[in-house]
């Protein structure tokens, strides 16, 4: 029986796991429009004009990036990536760091694996965020069928 809830509790953490790795991207919009909604609903207004004002706040931010991301400028081109990647990485940080605490004691183990996967879902937000707007340049030669 120990060994069915153990098993248990690793299936799951992994597939927790692996949403936060396929849902990374989305931690910045997803902060955004949250934050957006808590200071509408701390300023006295209703549920449902707080849930639009978070989903309007999450997609100007994506309109935001994405315009950003088509920019001549590569400094310019970096911001959301720096942007997603960072905010990737604190999410996986701290979905890390409560799976680990769910399976491991507090230590340094827990720290390292931690960071460890602050790292790789920071750079998979990174460059899940380039392969997204990876054609955004136009070539400066045109191809042969145009």
């Amino acid at each position: 029986m120990i060994v069915i809830a153990a098993l248990t509790v690793l299936i799951a953490a992994v597939l927790a796991a692996r949403l936060l790795y396929s849902l990374s991207i989305l931690a910045l919009p997803l902060w955004c429009g949250g934050t957006v909604a808590w200071w509408t609903i701390a300023s006295g207004a209703g549920w449902p004009l707080a849930a639009s004002a978070g989903l309007a706040a999450a997609t100007m931010l994506l309109v935001a990036a994405h315009l950003l991301a088509g920019a001549r400028s590569p400094v310019l081109r970096l911001v959301p990536v720096a942007a997603f990647g960072l905010c990737g990485g604190v999410a996986g940080y701290h979905a890390a760091h409560g799976l680990a605490l769910a399976l491991l004691p507090d230590g340094l183990i827990v720290q390292g694996l931690s960071l460890a996967a602050a790292l790789l879902i920071g750079s998979a937000a990174a460059l899940r965020w380039l392969a997204v707007r990876g054609g955004a340049t136009p070539s400066p030669n045109p191809p042969s069928w145009v």
